[in-house]
């Protein structure tokens, strides 16, 4: 791929961490709009939204190439229209399962600095994707008993063979006798699993920690209205692990210019 360089753009850290990777191996790394070029291959920070893609639109042409998260719909269509190859790194298996791992290890982090002590605790996570497989993982390592519910009773057996407990998602017999053993619930299904029928079954000093993407999927408003301690945590890696963030950005956009 004839690339004349390399322009991140986005003033968090992560980005600042994704242009030094790529500094570091040898190209050269612009951090401005005006230096795109028809052939830069142009590097976005998640999530681009309209703002963005306003900024971006004028500076795009035929035979660039651009990578992004969580990419809008506009930049998507006028990328297509214009022969711009657009990749949405967010959607990348490699990319997502490194970024859980991340996500995982700060919901952990952020829930200790509210006080949630994990050793020991019952936690119940919902969803069995790749945040909650590395979440149960995490908890499991920090001393936690944990129980998984999720929708597909295939994965049962799974569940159980990792030595978590199960929980069909839409099962009508769920009790309050059975969901008080709960301290933590850890949600990371972008639905509304956590509505106020199954909230009024938890412990009232539960702590429910979401990090699905919005607008979640905990009804945020009975909890605030019912003094429930419920946490919509976003953009996790990139906040609590700005560098290694950055990193997972950059290496996979290497490697997917070199294929």
């Amino acid at each position: 791929m004839d690339i004349s360089n390399i322009c991140v753009i986005g003033n968090d850290k992560r980005m600042d961490y994704t242009a030094d990777y790529f500094y570091s191996v040898g190209y050269d790394v612009y951090r401005e709009l005006e230096y795109i070029d028809s052939k830069s291959l142009i590097v976005l920070p998640p999530p681009v939204g309209e703002q963005m893609t306003r900024q971006i639109l004028p500076y795009i042409e035929s035979g660039q190439n651009i990578y992004g998260g969580m990419l809008s719909d506009r930049l998507i269509h006028e990328c297509n229209i214009r022969d711009v190859r657009i990749v949405d790194y967010l959607t990348c298996d490699e990319v997502t399962t490194e970024n859980a791992v991340l996500t995982a290890k700060g919901i952990i982090k952020e829930a200790a600095c509210m006080n949630a002590v994990i050793y020991e605790s019952n936690c119940l996570v919902t969803g069995y994707g790749f945040c909650a497989k590395e979440l149960a993982r995490e908890l499991v390592n920090s001393g936690a008993r944990v129980d998984i519910m999720a929708r597909r009773r295939g994965l049962e057996y799974e569940i159980s063979e990792r030595g978590y407990g199960f929980i069909h998602m839409y099962n009508e017999q769920i009790t309050a006798e059975r969901l008080q053993k709960y301290s933590y619930v850890f949600n990371t299904v972008p639905a509304m699993v956590l509505d106020k029928e199954f909230i009024k079954l938890l412990p009232g000093n539960i702590m429910i920690f979401d990090i699905a993407s919005a607008p979640g999927g905990t009804d945020f408003n009975y909890c605030n209205q019912n003094g429930i301690f419920a946490f919509h945590s976003l953009g996790i890696p990139g906040r609590e692990f700005p560098k290694q963030a950055g990193e997972i950005i950059a290496r996979y956009v290497l490697n997917d210019i070199n294929i």
